[in-house]
């Protein structure tokens, strides 16, 4: 059956038009603040910056892709994502590049984070199963669950990688929150896990544990351990309201703060553009953050709602533990400040992630019209 030119015109019109351009909107804004933060942070050398931008547009063309593609293809995918994530994770430990006493990258041309992949694959696979039955989630399916956090969680950790681990584990266990987890697992899951800190602190590498003893009092090795959270409290202090001026921080371009253009990045932020600056750029992300729990509100089946929830929850749960760690709440544990931070392989798969969420935001609208 052949549908006239106006008939065709309106239906590309209504698909285009369902799609969440507020959300659009605003992660480019975070890549626009992405490009004058990374400018600085890398004293005006643009050879890095080339890379960044190079990657912001790709992962920005793969989320329009996905955004796309209806996401029960996407879930129908679930299992063979997640065992090419482990395959690659497997690697890793095998022939992967070793930096700092880490091994936590794969040179195939390029330097690819395979962890960062599981970010995806944990949540949507644990999504898969616990959507499998239409009726209540079953005491299987959130053993297979936990099951299917916990193995790439050990292999992350063997890197070590804590910081993704924790990220990952984060990830699918929010998963199993918003399918309906029941209370008391959580509650007996934290008593059991206090009880434990003795004999998870004995696990941990010396580096980690002086992580911890650092955040407890970063005087006592100013120079070392606690010089990372010094500094970066005394270039977000020394920014004040308004902050130095672009291009003007000296904790900055006097090179006092180390990974200023990774984990550290907010402070280049907060020294040149004060408080006003990081309120600036909180109220982007909280805006990211209400669109996604919005979509996760008016998803219309199981899998798309807690698909919806873990990807939000996450994105949050970044942005929350970078600046904890960079104020001296919580211990350094390498984890970006989401689209602001510099990683290649981190903002595609952030992004892969908001592509799903369009996907589940477009064809809920889409579909009801």
């Amino acid at each position: 059956m052949k549908h006239s030119f106006k008939t065709r015109l309106y239906r590309l019109w209504r698909y285009f038009y369902n799609f969440d351009y507020v959300l659009i909107f605003a992660l480019l804004s975070l890549f626009v603040i992405n490009g004058f933060i990374q400018y600085s942070a890398n004293d005006q050398v643009l050879t890095r910056i080339y890379n960044d931008v190079g990657y912001m547009i790709f992962s920005f063309i793969i989320m329009l892709v996905i955004a796309g593609i209806n996401y029960n293809r996407i879930r129908a995918s679930a299992i063979p994502i997640y065992i090419v994530s482990l395959i690659l994770i497997v690697l890793v430990l095998i022939i992967g590049v070793k930096v700092n006493g880490a091994r936590r990258w794969l040179n195939l041309g390029m330097r690819i984070q395979p962890s960062e992949l599981c970010k995806i694959s944990v949540p949507l696979l644990v999504a898969y199963v616990l959507s499998a039955k239409p009726m209540a989630v079953k005491a299987w399916q959130f053993t297979l669950g936990i099951l299917i956090i916990l193995i790439p969680f050990a292999l992350i950790a063997k890197q070590p990688d804590l910081g993704t681990a924790i990220l990952v584990f984060a990830a699918g266990f929010f998963v199993l929150f918003f399918a309906g987890l029941p209370w008391r697992i959580i509650i007996g899951s934290i008593i059991l896990v206090i009880c434990s800190s003795p004999l998870i602190w004995h696990m941990l590498k010396d580096y980690q544990k002086h992580r911890v003893l650092t955040l407890i009092d970063p005087q006592s090795d100013p120079l070392g351990k606690g010089y990372h959270i010094i500094q970066g409290m005394i270039a977000i202090g020394s920014g004040g309201i308004h902050g130095k001026g672009y291009l003007h921080g000296t904790q900055i371009h006097l090179n006092f703060i180390p990974e200023k253009h990774t984990d550290f990045v907010i402070t280049v932020l907060a020294e040149e553009f004060g408080y006003i600056g990081v309120c600036v750029i909180l109220s982007i992300y909280l805006l990211v953050a209400l669109r996604g729990l919005r979509i996760m509100r008016l998803a219309t089946d199981r899998f798309s709602q807690v698909m919806a929830g873990s990807i939000t929850m996450s994105f949050i749960s970044y942005v929350f533990i970078n600046m904890g760690m960079v104020s001296g709440i919580f211990p350094v544990v390498g984890v970006p400040l989401p689209l602001i931070s510099y990683g290649g392989t981190a903002t595609i798969v952030l992004m892969v992630g908001f592509g799903i969420l369009l996907s589940i935001d477009h064809h809920n609208r889409y579909d009801k019209v």
